[in-house]
């Protein structure tokens, strides 16, 4: 849009219009670049803005006297049979309309210019956005809901405020069972409970409990920071030679795989004291790097408060003590058990392990590399799937078959109606029957009460809240 907006304007005769400046504003955008959308425009000349949904309710831009809305958003939506992310252009809700209107004007008088008609407003738009909970996978929120001394909560029976499709939940507790969060009846593992404290997700969480088990934990602290980060190598193009180059000279993963890369450019940052040159020379976001040391102290001091030995914490290269990286990768499979996938047997093409399987292919910006014979890896685990042009896998790491057998073994046990809880767990469970059939009925009813009654209080306060907004 901002180079078609450049050609039409260098086309136009001279004299015909005002100068103009057009300026792209986006959240991936380098800081640097983002603050040139505040800066008043030169005189005789006019600012076009063409921003994302960032726009519209994270910052305002002063000096904005109309707005063209075009009636659609790129939403990220979770699908829970594939397991998969994918950014949708779908289109926005009257709430989220009303809200690009109240850009326009908000220094001076201004009009907000629609591209859609107000019959498609009154009659196909929602009257509000989809909530997130209804978007997203829920592994986190459930292992919150199991974490609750609540024994009798049914998780596929929960009262949600806003309530996510069977499906969702379903996917949530298959995903803490395969990382052992929670057990075959459903119920919360010592694991799970550490897990809960760490302000990461599940399959971080269980990576980082994994590695201090296996004397990795420094390691896998610097892979988590920098994947909660959500820092991306940015794409280079072929005639910018420049920055190819500078490209190549970040680490490569060492053949094994993306996770492995991401902490190979955290330890060469780290030996460098943290210079921020470092990041521009490598085409790498400085912002975004600084984040990642800051999570990663976070995570530091959270470790060393809930872990009952000692912990290993500080960055450093340990490659002469694990020059393929064994401990971490079986770390990342562990806590990645979710999320396997097993390469096709006559071409580099994968399918999901789990409950559907799923085609999928490997990132092209992946670091992952092919054997002699130009064959990827059996299994691997990913951070995520992300649907564009084809179902990808991004962030990926090469995995033993041995360290994979346990979790296919899980798989074929999983139920997930015991996984579920609650009053509706199996009959063939002995010992919660006996349970059931041994506990006077006044205390059932005492409990059944004070559950009751916390989940009235804190739907009341969350009302409460949104009354005030």
């Amino acid at each position: 849009m901002v180079s078609k907006l450049e050609e039409r304007i260098q086309n136009l005769e001279e004299g015909s219009c005002m100068d103009a400046l057009v300026l792209p504003l986006h959240g991936s955008l380098p800081p640097e670049l983002q603050v040139r959308v505040f800066a008043p425009a030169p005189p005789n000349c006019r600012r076009f803005i063409v921003a994302t949904n960032v726009a519209e309710t994270s910052l305002t831009v002063d000096g904005v006297v109309f707005v063209i809305d075009c009636g659609y958003v790129k939403q990220r939506q979770y699908n829970p049979s594939s397991g998969m992310y994918s950014l949708d252009v779908v289109q926005i809700s009257r709430v989220q309309a009303d809200q690009r209107a109240g850009r326009a004007g908000r220094t001076r008088p201004g009009k907000c210019y629609r591209l859609y008609p107000m019959s498609i407003y009154e009659k196909e738009f929602l009257e509000a956005t989809v909530p997130e909970i209804q978007r997203s996978s829920l592994a986190g929120s459930v292992l919150y809901l199991k974490s609750l001394n609540l024994p009798d909560i049914n998780i596929l029976k929960f009262d949600f405020l806003d309530p996510p499709s069977r499906e969702s939940l379903e996917d949530a507790l298959r995903q803490l069972y395969l990382i052992d969060a929670i057990d075959e009846n459903g119920h919360i593992t010592d694991v799970g409970r550490i897990m809960a404290e760490l302000p990461l997700e599940p399959s971080l969480s269980r990576t980082l409990i994994e590695a201090n088990e296996l004397g990795c934990l420094s390691q896998a602290l610097s892979v988590a920071a920098i994947l909660s980060a959500e820092i991306t190598l940015r794409s280079t193009r072929s005639k910018d030679v420049g920055g190819k180059r500078k490209r190549h000279e970040l680490p490569d993963g060492s053949g094994w795989g993306d996770h492995v890369q991401l902490l190979q450019i955290f330890e060469s940052w780290d030996q460098t004291g943290y210079d921020p040159k470092w990041c521009s020379d490598h085409d790498l976001q400085v912002r975004g790097m600084k984040l990642s040391k800051d999570v990663r102290n976070q995570l530091c001091q959270i470790i060393q408060k809930i872990a009952k030995g000692p912990t290993d914490v500080h960055a450093r290269k340990s490659r002469k003590n694990d020059p393929d990286y064994r401990k971490l990768r079986r770390a990342l499979c562990v806590g990645y058990g979710n999320q396997l996938a097993e390469r096709m047997l006559h071409h580099n093409g994968y399918h999901t392990v789990g409950y559907r399987a799923q085609l999928v292919q490997v990132h092209p910006s992946s670091v992952l590399e092919a054997d002699e014979y130009g064959k990827f890896p059996m299994y691997v685990v990913y951070h995520e799937l992300i649907s564009t042009t084809r179902p990808y896998m991004r962030n990926i790491c090469a995995v033993d078959q041995a360290w994979v057998e346990p979790i296919l073994k899980k798989l074929e046990k999983l139920d997930v109606n015991r996984l579920s809880g609650g009053s509706s767990a199996p009959k063939d469970s002995e010992p919660l029957e006996d349970k059931q059939v041994n506990a006077p009925k006044k205390a059932v009813d005492v409990k059944q009460s004070e559950v009751d009654s916390k989940i009235q209080a804190a739907r009341e306060r969350y009302l409460a809240r949104k009354g005030k907004k």
